[in-house]
């Protein structure tokens, strides 16, 4: 079964009031040759910009790209193991904002340690990270080419698409109980990336809970479910088509068009960002895809 914890582990906060703005907690030191992520998108931040010698350690989750496997492990995104990140004698430290993390970067700065702390939980907010860490190592040109190659993508697929035939998209975060995506979070951003627009109105959580009367008013087009397991997607996407069946007059599910995708390109805000926003499309408009 789907849950929400695996979207937790996956790498980022579904639930929590918004910290504050990233920020260094100790002076960082004038040349980083070892570094520890606690966070798996923080983790394919670094190699994507070139630091995989100075990675020591990685979180227990972080699992790409797939070097991530030879690295010393630092407990979970959730619950960060501190005599593992001090085993790894890290020049640098970089966490996410939630308060497990933070705890754990104060923790370390009264001991001594460099810590960078990152908020990110939209788009814009993983481009500023992207070059706090390109500063924080010495990799600020590294950096710049990241961020320019991801919004050249961007723009180019948004040239595909247009602005017209925006699908509503259903994008399912759990099913029991259900919950969805809403249009405050960064799922939401990535569903406009690519030419489609949230079934779900404005709500109070990120990531609501819904019952049957709202998944019927939504009439979505589309709904897109993220594979919380590993598996054969072909048979995950049949059994979803079972559980949906129950709402034959949503479009949707009249339309066979609930699809089941890999999980970890759409539920991480990394470097990966691009390929994710170009799977939603090519749920949502998959005619433009075709050749």
């Amino acid at each position: 079964m789907v849950t929400i914890l695996c979207w937790i582990g996956a790498g980022f906060v579904i639930f929590g009031t918004r910290q504050k703005r990233s920020h260094v907690v100790t002076p960082l030191p004038s040349q980083v040759n070892r570094i520890v992520s606690m966070a798996p998108n923080l983790t394919e931040i670094l190699f994507a910009l070139g630091l995989d010698k100075q990675i020591v350690a990685v979180s227990n989750d972080s699992d790409y790209p797939p070097q991530t496997a030879e690295k010393s492990k630092t407990g979970t995104f959730w619950h960060p193991n501190i005599e593992a990140v001090i085993a790894a004698k890290p020049d640098l430290v970089i966490t996410l904002g939630f308060s497990q993390q933070r705890s754990l970067a104060q923790r370390l700065k009264r001991i001594g340690y460099n810590s960078l702390i990152l908020n990110i939980e939209k788009v814009d907010e993983l481009v500023e990270a992207i070059k706090k860490i390109g500063a924080a190592t010495g990799k600020q040109y590294e950096a710049n080419e990241l961020v320019d190659d991801i919004r050249k993508k961007l723009d180019n697929l948004s040239s595909l698409l247009g602005t017209n035939n925006r699908v509503r998209v259903l994008w399912i975060v759990q099913r029991e109980p259900l919950r969805v995506a809403g249009v405050d979070s960064f799922v939401n951003e990535m569903i406009e990336l690519a030419g489609g627009k949230n079934a779900i109105g404005p709500t109070v959580h990120k990531y609501p809970p819904i019952g049957a009367e709202q998944v019927i008013a939504c009439g979505a087009d589309v709904i897109i479910e993220p594979a919380m397991e590993k598996g054969d997607l072909t048979k995950q996407r049949h059994k979803a088509l079972q559980y949906w069946s129950k709402f034959k007059n949503v479009p949707a599910v009249r339309d066979r068009r609930v699809y089941v995708i890999d999980g970890d390109t759409v539920s991480r805000l990394g470097p990966r960002l691009y390929e994710g926003v170009e799977t939603i499309a090519k749920c949502s408009r998959p005619e433009l895809f075709e050749n």
